[in-house]
């Protein structure tokens, strides 16, 4: 394929507006061969938030629910650096790229390259011209709509906006739009609004001019007036711009649904690039919401795909799917999306992996298991029960918890009695081993069945098997980081490194976990970070530095002011218990000093009346010995 840039078409002034990332990732642009969203290539540039945004894999996880192909012609307006210009064109749909500024312009004419069907325009969005009417069977509004009352975005406003666009849809075209919520719940819990950097200021509202986003009901009316009443609602998490899971509304009034969201989510918010001052737990924030029925109404961002005809609209998103989801971060030979999909025989999750030109199924030891179906079980994960259980200072309920795990993972491990292929989770001194698709057996995919614990998501294959130790190691690990996340009150030391809870955590359950096995697992988790990951320095430095913190360490993080207290004063309760242990010392010590001296005192007058005694005794002895000598003679000459 000829990588020579599309040419761009000017259909007016260019606006004046950049993030400042334009002319580097024009110049990573120029020396990739794979330009594709998902770029290995790309992805390895990535460093901080505008690389990210432009680069990152998981741009592409917005779009995997609308049905877009060959015989779509699609409007992109507004199209940045021409992620999903790029994506619709892969999929063989005609594009057509409206981007306002000259360099963003010229950043998709390279992204383009050598794609035929790809017109890029240049220009303000009025500038269109009247030969867009009923031209398109999808015009993509990604981030703009935000920025129509702007001047950048031309100070039209949203409505004009709409109605401008529901012009140019051909007859059952659609228009798929991307927004953030006013009322998302990461904006409720203190993370900066996306364009402003303040935290809140959409809850107070926007001034005029301001990018200005909604709430679900205001968009939803805005997108009827404008003749766009029929509407397929979709949630991004954690956002439209980086999401890794979207979810069909179908999913929040489903039985179970609570659960259900909050698996496949997650946390539901990412700090990844923000460092808001949290006011809860946000897993426990979302799962209240959930339970009180407002999980749509307060999901961080908004995707919905809205036309004229009811008809067109439900045919552009497969009905049958709950939700899509993409594991963050990995490379892309390992790449997988996942569906929840409401079937006949109930609830199923299908699997495909994305990687099209993946050589061989194993990288050494490590393989991926090319599952298309399997059964979906509902229920909460064992991660979050033993979360829920330090919350609530059940210490013996996790215990029971943790115990029930290592009993799972006991009914499939053998004993083996050498190792032909040893590799970092399977050493050669191995001696019991559990099956190779075991490797990601941690609390986190066992789901609480009526039936008993349900193993799930078997992705992960490791040639010939897995240590059980470090298994077990890896299960509490994950289960400690959960549980480090929610920044609840543990129930043990908050002065206790890492490693030292860890260590607790295996006797609960009969493991001798000591530092020689976790630096075992640890360079064995580092083999698989690497071998994964697309970026994986940050990973491991976590991995390697994270053993010797302890709890007190979240002092330093973004707490809210109240969970900063209130770790503080267990830190205070914890300092007054060790301490008094030698106070009782000192007090018994005390005690004891105090009955010495009456023992003294009693004893010096038992000696002071023993003197008397004798005293008196030295008196009378010489009578004694008297009358004896006495009796002697009167025994001795007295009458026979």
């Amino acid at each position: 394929m000829s990588l020579e840039p599309r040419p761009v078409i000017s259909i007016g002034d260019s606006l004046p507006y950049a993030d400042g990332a334009e002319a580097e990732l024009l110049a990573m642009f120029r020396a990739a061969e794979d330009r594709r969203v998902g770029s290995d290539e790309l992805a390895a540039e990535i460093r901080d938030w505008p690389t990210a945004y432009h680069l990152a894999p998981e741009r592409a996880v917005l779009l995997a629910p609308v049905n877009i192909g060959p015989d779509d012609r699609v409007l992109d307006v507004g199209a940045g650096s021409g992620v999903n210009t790029r994506i619709c064109a892969d999929r063989g749909a005609a594009v057509t790229a409206v981007e306002g500024s000259a360099a963003r312009a010229e950043l998709i004419a390279h992204r383009c390259a050598g794609l035929e069907g790809v017109d890029v325009l240049c220009g303000p969005l009025d500038k269109l011209g009247t030969e867009g009417r009923e031209a398109y069977d999808a015009v993509l509004l990604v981030g703009v709509l935000e920025y129509a009352g702007t001047s950048h975005g031309g100070s039209e406003g949203p409505a004009a906006l709409l109605s401008l666009v529901e012009k140019w849809l051909a007859p059952g075209g659609v228009v798929v739009l991307a927004i953030e919520n006013r009322l998302g719940l990461k904006y409720l819990l203190g993370f900066p609004e996306d364009h402003l950097g303040l935290p809140w200021v959409g809850w107070e509202g926007y001034r005029d001019g301001e990018p200005t986003t909604w709430s679900r009901r205001e968009l939803a009316r805005m997108l009827a007036d404008a003749g766009l009443a029929a509407q397929k609602w979709l949630y991004p998490f954690p956002d439209y711009k980086l999401p890794t899971a979207v979810l069909a509304e179908e999913i929040y009034d489903r039985p179970g649904g609570v659960d259900l969201v909050d698996q496949i989510v997650g946390r539901p918010t990412s700090n990844e690039y923000a460092r808001p001052v949290l006011v809860a737990d946000d897993r426990a924030a979302h799962r209240a919401l959930l339970t009180a029925g407002l999980g749509p109404d307060v999901a961080n961002s908004f995707l919905i795909v809205a036309g004229r005809d009811p008809h067109a609209v439900a045919e552009r998103v497969d009905r049958r799917v709950l939700a899509w989801r993409v594991a963050p971060d990995r490379r892309q030979r390992w790449r997988q999306q996942a569906m929840v999909v409401d079937s006949n025989q109930g609830l199923r999750m299908r699997r495909r992996l994305m990687a099209e030109d993946r050589a061989e199924d194993f990288e050494e030891w490590l393989g991926q298991v090319e599952v298309s179906e399997e059964p979906y079980y509902a229920g909460r994960n064992l991660e979050q029960c033993l979360v829920d259980c330090v919350r609530e200072g059940d210490a013996d309920g996790f215990a029971e918890l943790l115990r029930e795990w290592r009993a799972a993972l006991s009914a499939r491990e053998t004993s083996i009695e050498s190792v032909t292929a040893p590799h970092p989770y399977l050493p050669a001194d191995t001696d019991r081993a559990l099956p190779p698709v075991w490797l990601d057996s941690g609390p986190d995919n066992f789901v609480v069945t009526a039936d008993g614990l349900k193993f799930v998501d078997r992705e992960w294959v490791a040639a010939g098997g897995v240590d059980v130790r470090l298994a077990v190691v890896r299960g509490i690990w994950k289960a400690v980081s959960a549980m480090l996340s929610a920044r609840c009150h543990l129930p043990w030391p908050v002065t206790w490194s890492n490693d030292r809870l860890v260590a607790h955590l295996g006797g609960l359950i009969g493991e001798d976990i000591d530092d020689d096995l976790l630096e075992q697992w640890r360079q064995a988790e580092e083999d698989l970070i690497r071998r994964v990951y697309r970026q994986p320095a940050v990973r491991l430095a976590e991995l390697h530095d994270a053993g010797s913190r302890s709890r007190m360490d979240l002092l330093e993080s973004p707490l809210a002011p109240y969970r900063r207290m209130e770790h503080l004063v267990h830190r205070q309760q914890e300092l007054i218990t060790e301490l008094a242990g030698p106070r009782h010392m000192a007090a018994d010590l005390e005690q004891a000093q105090t009955r010495l001296a009456q023992v003294e005192a009693e004893l010096a007058q038992e000696r002071a009346e023993l003197a008397v005694a004798r005293a008196r005794l030295a008196r009378v002895a010489w009578r004694e010995r008297i009358h004896n000598k006495i009796g002697g003679l009167f025994r001795r000459f007295g009458p026979r």
